[in-house]
């Protein structure tokens, strides 16, 4: 790393750390994480750029995760899918520190992914201090990083140890004294000026009006802007020593050697598949059999489903890794062991695609029983992906390249993100809910809409309650009960009239037009507030925005 590179990189990176307090800090969440997101990469980047360091094409494929990702949070409001959105933004980031310089995270074992997640986090810790000590800002750095890469000791001679140095390069150590030096002038002056009111009014007038009022705030937000950019600097450090360091040899290398005997791994899969065969037989009798066998077993159908879903979830994932980990250590030297292993494994694999079967039918009674929730909404769609991942995994032993699971994993990821922002999770709880009373069976017919929850629902669920709300189709009644919901919410929407044009979120901006556009229309329900809680009145009955069963004290005129 040439001098001009390294000094134009922390200083970028501490333009970044605080552009990020003043693009986030009090303001709400918007397009400002993506300008943020955007800013960080061109500050990682900027070294590599500068001093023309070869980054492979795979590594530049990683930018499609991050960028996509980070993107649909400005078009998504629901907050467990934005929590996906930056789950699987900050895995690619990570994963693009980490593999920056190899490009080989395609190939990357599941250990390899591990090892170094733990590694990098690890290195965070002195990572800054090592992007200041170990890529020295000379002319000869980039011979300095490469031996320190091969563990070599590199010649530090100046290459013309009789040359005078530029004006420029004396210059440097001062203006990095200068720098180091302000945010600690600040902080003791800060300080003293908060603890001595005579020397607060001394320096407010040679500041020309500074205030300290804020004073923990501001010390905190310049605690977090250095945090910020050690953390940004650490990671420029490790893409640019330590993911050099993987390479094809030392992924070869690092493959774990089988050493649990066949014998050993037969008796796990036999008494694994005989547990979950007879499981298996129960629910076929019970739960596939239909509601007459459950209600003989002295259940009804919700008490029933209500039951094990997420349990049945966990033993399917259990069971995945544990067929994987067998995969992996297990020794089949002969073609009758790999044969068995094999047979055993997809046998596995097929009792668990049953298991799931039942999860999803017990989740699909419960949402039958009760309607959809954001959790239950999610948790079909991770077993769908599960049920896709035991396929990949029968695929991969057949194959045997088990090896490829690690890959196969990180697909699965970013298609599971992909698809929960397209199903749209609270405008797809909205329909379907509502679907449930334009068309009850006999198990729903005598369970009222949950207004209450949808109320809780996030600015995606605005545009399908006003659709059915302005439907002509729509029933009287169900048209009253969600002009309460969309009243409530228009009562308690937050204004933001302040909020910079960086703060702008598109789902959260086109909810607040739909409901102020309709404001006339939901005149016919008003809203009340009280120490109960928000209150609206339908049809001359009082009701509790959030469903609750508060009664108001108030008459109604």
């Amino acid at each position: 790393m040439t001098s001009k590179s390294k000094h134009l990189t922390w200083l970028t990176a501490l333009a970044v750390a605080i552009l990020f307090d003043q693009l986030i800090w009090e303001k709400p969440a918007g397009i400002n994480i993506l300008i943020i997101v955007i800013l960080a990469l061109v500050a990682g980047g900027l070294p590599f750029w500068m001093d023309k360091i070869n980054i492979p094409i795979t590594s530049y494929l990683l930018l499609i995760p991050i960028l996509t990702f980070t993107t649909l949070t400005v078009f998504r409001s629901e907050p467990y899918t934005n929590l996906i959105n930056g789950a699987v933004m900050l895995f690619s980031l990570i994963l693009l520190v980490i593999a920056l310089r190899n490009g080989l995270w395609p190939k990357f074992r599941l250990r390899t992914h591990i090892e170094q997640f733990i590694k990098f986090l690890l290195f965070e810790l002195p990572g800054g201090l090592f992007f200041f000590i170990k890529t020295r800002g000379t002319d000869q750095d980039k011979v300095v990083v490469e031996a320190s890469e091969a563990g070599e000791t590199p010649d530090e001679t100046p290459v013309n140890p009789g040359k005078k140095q530029p004006f420029r390069s004396q210059l440097n150590p001062y203006l990095r004294g200068l720098a180091l030096a302000l945010p600690i002038i600040i902080l003791l002056a800060a300080l003293l000026a908060a603890a001595d009111p005579i020397f607060e009014d001394r320096l407010l007038g040679f500041l020309g009006g500074f205030s300290f009022e804020n004073l923990g705030e501001t010390l905190f937000r310049i605690f977090y802007i250095l945090i910020l950019t050690y953390i940004l600097l650490g990671a420029v450090y490790f893409a640019l020593v330590e993911s050099k360091k993987i390479t094809r040899t030392t992924l070869e290398e690092g493959d774990p050697k089988p050493f649990l005997g066949n014998i050993e791994a037969t008796i796990v899969l036999v008494a694994v598949n005989l547990l979950f065969l007879v499981f298996v037989i129960l629910q076929l009798n019970y739960l596939f059999g239909g509601g007459e066998n459950i209600s003989a077993a002295g259940y009804t159908y919700a008490e029933y489903a209500r039951r094990g879903f997420f349990e049945l979830l966990a033993v399917a994932l259990i069971s995945l890794g544990l067929f994987y980990a067998l995969s992996l250590f297990t020794k089949r030297e002969s073609k009758a062991q790999r044969l068995r292993f094999s047979v055993l494994g997809l046998l596995l694999v097929a009792l668990v695609g049953i298991i799931l079967a039942s999860a999803y039918t017990r989740l699909r009674l419960y949402e039958l029983a009760y309607g959809f929730t954001t959790l239950r909404t999610l948790a079909h769609i991770a077993m769908i992906f599960v049920g896709l991942l035991l396929a990949v995994a029968a695929v991969l032993e057949i194959t045997q390249r088990m090896d490829r699971a690690a890959f196969a994993l990180i697909i699965a990821l970013f298609a599971f993100g992909l698809t929960v922002n397209l199903l749209n999770v609270d405008a797809f709880i909205v329909r379907q809910n509502v679907a449930r009373i334009l068309n009850p069976t006999p198990e729903t017919a005598d369970t009222p809409l949950d207004t209450g929850y949808l109320f809780t629902l996030s600015y995606d669920a605005i545009p399908p309650l006003v659709d059915t709300y302005t439907n002509p189709q729509t029933p009287n009644a169900l048209r009253d009960d969600l002009g309460g919901v969309l009243a409530c919410r228009l009562a308690t929407m937050d204004e933001d009239r302040e909020a910079p044009w960086t703060s702008y979120h598109h789902a959260r901006t086109r909810g607040k037009n739909i409901l102020q556009s309709l404001s006339d229309d939901l005149a016919d329900y008003p809203t009340f507030f009280n120490d109960g809680g928000v209150f609206v009145e339908v049809n001359g009955e009082m009701r509790n925005c959030y469903g609750y069963p508060d009664t108001y004290d108030m008459p109604i005129d």
